[in-house]
Formats: C-alpha cells, sequence, structure tokens
C-alpha cells in the first residue's frame, strides 16, 4: 500500500514539474517570440531610415506633423513604398506648391489641402481628379460633397473641424435653449465667483463669429459658375443688432482673446459657456462638461454653423499618380482610428462605435454648411471679420 502511495506521489510531483517546465518553456517562447517582434520592428525602421522616399507629401499643419510620420511608416510596413513628409510653413500655400511645381524642383506628389483651397488647388492644376470612386463606405456625406467640383472627386476628404457648444456643469437646471437664454438666467441666478465670462469664443476668427449670421446669409453657384453670396438683409441687420447687444452681457476683449485662451479659461472655470471647434474636444478630454449643438441666438434668431474638411490632394504634375493615389486612399481609409488620438481631428471615415460626445461632433458637422471651396469665398469671410471688428 505504501509502496502503491509513494509510486502515485512520484507519478503527481512528475506531472507537476512537466506541467512547470511547460509554463516555463512558455515563457520561454513567448520571450523570444517578443524578443523576435522587438527585432522585426527595428530592422523595420532602419529599413525605413535608410529607403529612399518614393513619394513627397506636404502638409502645413504642424498637428499633424507625428500622425503622417506614423502614417507613412505603416504605409511602407504594407507596401514597401517610402513617403517623405514634409511640413510647409507659409501663408501662400497652394503658391508655394504651384511655385515649386512650375519650377521643377522638388515639389509633392501628394499634399494636405484645407477644403476651404479647394478650388483655388483645382484651377491651378494641382489637384488630379479622383476616378476610383470606391471604398468610400462609412465617411460622411459632408466630406465626400466638399471634396468634390461639379460633382466629380477632386481629392480624398481626411478629417473636418466644426463649431460646438460647451457649458460648466452644475449651474444650469438645463441645457440652454438660446444664448438670450443664458443672459435671461444669470441675471436671476449668481454664477460661480471664479466666473469671467458668461460666453466666451474666439471674435478674431470669423469660423467662430459665422453662428451668429448664418441665419441670414447662403452661398450659390451662378449660372457662369462663380460663387455668389447672398443675404437677407432684414434679416442679417437684425443678426448684427443681436450681436451688438449681447456684447454688453459677455464682455469680449477682442484683443487678448484667441481660440486656445477660450479653452484654457473654460478648463480653468473662468468661463461658463464657450463656442469651440470639435478639435476642442480633444483638449477637453477627462473634464466634466456639458457638451451639445450651437443652440439659437434668441426664440426669433436661430443660429448656425459652419465646418472645415481637410482632404488629400495628388498634384496632378506628379509623375507617379497612381501611386500617390494609393497613398492618399490608405491614410484616409487605414489610418482613419489613429487621427482623433494623435491629432484631435474627427476622420471623416466614422469609427463603428461612437461615444456620445462623437456622436454630437459629427451630427455638428453634417448638419454644417461647408465651407466653400471657393476663390470668390474669400472676399466673404473677410468681409464678415471687418464687420466684427467694427463692435470692438
Amino acid at each position: 500500500m505504501k509502496k502503491r502511495l509513494a509510486a502515485a506521489l512520484v507519478l503527481v510531483i512528475g506531472i507537476a514539474c512537466l506541467g512547470a517546465g511547460v509554463q516555463r518553456g512558455g515563457g520561454v517562447y513567448q520571450r523570444a517570440e517578443a524578443e523576435e517582434e522587438t527585432k522585426k520592428t527595428q530592422d523595420l525602421a532602419k529599413d525605413y531610415e535608410a529607403a529612399d522616399a518614393g513619394l513627397t507629401f506636404w502638409y502645413a499643419d504642424a498637428d499633424y506633423g507625428a500622425f503622417f510620420e506614423q502614417a507613412s511608416r505603416d504605409y511602407y510596413e504594407a507596401t514597401g513604398v517610402k513617403v517623405q513628409p514634409v511640413r510647409k510653413e507659409g501663408t501662400d500655400y497652394i503658391g508655394v506648391i504651384y511655385s515649386a511645381t512650375m519650377k521643377e524642383e522638388i515639389f509633392p506628389d501628394v499634399y494636405l489641402l484645407p477644403g476651404g483651397l479647394l478650388e483655388e488647388a483645382y484651377f491651378c492644376g494641382l489637384a488630379a481628379e479622383e476616378k476610383n470612386g470606391a471604398g468610400y463606405e462609412g465617411v460622411c456625406e459632408q466630406a465626400l460633397a466638399a471634396s468634390a467640383i461639379d460633382g466629380r472627386m477632386i481629392a480624398y476628404p481626411l478629417s473636418f473641424n466644426g463649431c460646438v457648444f460647451v457649458c460648466q456643469n452644475g449651474y444650469f437646471e438645463e441645457q440652454p435653449a438660446s444664448l438670450q437664454a443664458i443672459i435671461d438666467y444669470s441675471d436671476e441666478n449668481e454664477p460661480p465667483e471664479n466666473v469671467e465670462y458668461l460666453l466666451e469664443w474666439d471674435v478674431n476668427d470669423p469660423f467662430f463669429d459665422f453662428p451668429f449670421i448664418a441665419n441670414s446669409v447662403r452661398f450659390e453657384k451662378s449660372e457662369a459658375g462663380s460663387l455668389e453670396v447672398l443675404y437677407d438683409e432684414a434679416l442679417y441687420q437684425k443678426d448684427l443688432e443681436y450681436f451688438s447687444g449681447i456684447l454688453q452681457s459677455f464682455s469680449m476683449h477682442a484683443d487678448t482673446v484667441s481660440r486656445d485662451k477660450v479653452v484654457e479659461d473654460f478648463l480653468a472655470g473662468k468661463t461658463l459657456c464657450a463656442i469651440v471647434d470639435t478639435k476642442a474636444i480633444k483638449d477637453l478630454e477627462g473634464y466634466s462638461y456639458s457638451l451639445m449643438q450651437m443652440p439659437r441666438l434668441n426664440e426669433e434668431l436661430t443660429s448656425g454653423v459652419c465646418a472645415i474638411t481637410d482632404m488629400l490632394a495628388v498634384n496632378e504634375f506628379s509623375g507617379h499618380k497612381s501611386e500617390a493615389a494609393e497613398f492618399a486612399r490608405f491614410v484616409m481609409l487605414e489610418e482613419a482610428d489613429k487621427l482623433w488620438e494623435m491629432t484631435g481631428y474627427y476622420p471623416v471615415r466614422k469609427a463603428d462605435h461612437l461615444l456620445a460626445r462623437d456622436i454630437i461632433a459629427y451630427e455638428a458637422y453634417e448638419n454644417a454648411l461647408a465651407v466653400p471651396g471657393s476663390i470668390q469665398a474669400r472676399d466673404f469671410w473677410i468681409t464678415l471679420q471687418e464687420t466684427i471688428r467694427k463692435y470692438f
């Protein structure tokens, strides 16, 4: 009996040791696998750095820097083609691209194009038509429209920026239905001590001023194809009169305000409500606040917002248009899930699962007036900026 027990004990110990050996062996295998993966990544990085660029890509917005570097590496891993991202600063972005292209200097095969410059790029011959037309599932209709001229896709939409409205939690009993409601409520309810502004926005940027006159203006193309800005003059005057009146309640300082300061003041609790762009949602991550669409001005006057769509354009003069188009589609479709985390910009291609804040951002974009990608539209924005400045 003792011998059988001893034998059984030896067998159990043997099995246990065997199991431990397998586990230890598994750990060794996993470490070896991890080391092999690390070496593969390092080798790929070395190959990428040593490789000659097959395509040149330009962009101006520094916030995209890390994203495009990562996209380039991912594209190299997927295709073996290296794309060299280059940031180009300056006010005349399209002019710089055009000059370099015409002089046959180093110019981009593909480049990031703010939506407001689409028509200029196209008429300069710098944007090749996208003729594939497939694989746009999940891309916002607003983005597809913003990337087209006369129904033809001229660029590959990537991201958007629109306007939304934010409020501090714990003050309003319910979400304000209008800007006038904010004023009326604050007249009867004392704001917290550290609040300096009832409402703040960057008054120096017509992008944030547009909500105040949105209901009285529309953009239409004439038969000749030029853009016409049409005003409802009576409504426009009412909008401006209301705008003038509410400035006394909101105590804006045009000489010091900026987009970043508005966000900073809101995070510091100095501002009760703010008009911000959808990119600011990333800046407010982790902060407790209420996010909503832009409310009406008052019971009579509505409001509205505009939106900008950034896109990738293939240079018509590139000797590698097909490859450049493949990269543009890759960034738009395959890298979309990295965009918000790395830049704060929302991709025009929606994820399968959206948080409540994301749904509001996409609704703001899809319901917005797209900033016309037109040369003539510049006059409108300059005029709006000059009009607003008269009130400060």
